[in-house]
């Protein structure tokens, strides 16, 4: 493997890793609609060839590997404990048509003209360069194959990071990603998306704009909610992981007063945007 995406691989396989195989769950009660308006839209064969590109702890992995009872479907990802947690699982459901795999799809071999299906819920956009990324996944399909993904939109029509964003701002100098640096908002801009896909020699696009909104953290009172929501953003974890009790404690009370509006009996519940990606090799 290249020394490429070298930050997040640590991440994911360290602590970022940690925290998600904890709190699955919860991101998968807020992550699995969005992921079924994509499966949805899926026409799978029984005996379909799929991979799950970032499918951490596999909760789609094993979804599809349901419904593929003839095929198989192989999840990727670069965190090894929330691989490890999707095997734990899939050996748990006996299930023998799914398998997972530590891999980077942006610089690792692949099979050629081997899946039927390339599938991903918010998966794709952690890659340092995701014109290699997807060129990459292009010749992994068959002739015709399929590729379908979720990702998010702007951060200003996703209030749980716009929100949250406002609020740390005020107690440390967080950093603004550049424009189009992996990360969760990477493929915000519909027309980078598109030149990203077509470069990569995908055909047919449709980029769908999804509207809805989502549960985070299921069952969590306000202030629970806000101190899981501190751990699963990697930059925050890392600027406060020296910082005194005091200062995350100024944050959490600021959070909790900016997320109140948002506060349901079931958790927080936000509105989101999303874009629903297909297109053929």
């Amino acid at each position: 493997m290249e020394d490429k995406n070298i930050k997040q691989r640590q991440f994911w396989s360290g602590a970022g890793g940690d925290v998600w195989v904890n709190k699955q769950r919860e991101m998968d009660i807020m992550l699995n609609p969005l992921g079924d308006r994509v499966i949805e839209r899926l026409d799978l064969k029984s005996d379909a060839k799929i991979i799950d590109i970032g499918c951490g702890c596999g909760a789609t992995t094993l979804e599809i590997a349901k419904k593929i009872t003839q095929g198989e479907i192989l999840g990727v990802d670069i965190s090894e404990p929330m691989l490890d947690k999707a095997a734990e699982t899939a050996r748990e459901m006996s299930l023998s048509n799914i398998s997972f795999e530590v891999k980077d799809v942006q610089v690792d071999v692949m099979p050629q003209n081997y899946f039927d299906v390339a599938f991903s819920r918010f998966g794709v956009m952690f890659f340092e360069d995701p014109f290699e990324a997807f060129k990459n996944i292009h010749s992994s399909l068959k002739e015709d194959g399929l590729l379908s993904f979720v990702c998010w939109q702007n951060a200003s029509l996703n209030p749980w990071q716009s929100l949250s964003i406002q609020v740390i701002k005020e107690f440390l100098d967080l950093p603004a990603p550049a424009p189009k640096s992996p990360g969760p908002f990477a493929f915000e801009d519909k027309t980078y998306l598109e030149e990203i896909l077509r470069e990569s020699g995908f055909k047919g696009l449709e980029i769908l704009d999804n509207q809805e909104d989502i549960v985070m953290f299921s069952g969590k009172s306000i202030r629970e909610a806000c101190e899981d929501y501190l751990t699963i953003n990697p930059v925050v974890t890392e600027m406060l992981k020296n910082s005194k009790p005091e200062l995350t404690e100024e944050i959490l009370e600021a959070l909790v007063i900016k997320f109140s509006n948002f506060h349901q009996n079931d958790g927080l519940l936000f509105p989101s945007a999303t874009w629903i990606v297909t297109a053929k090799k």
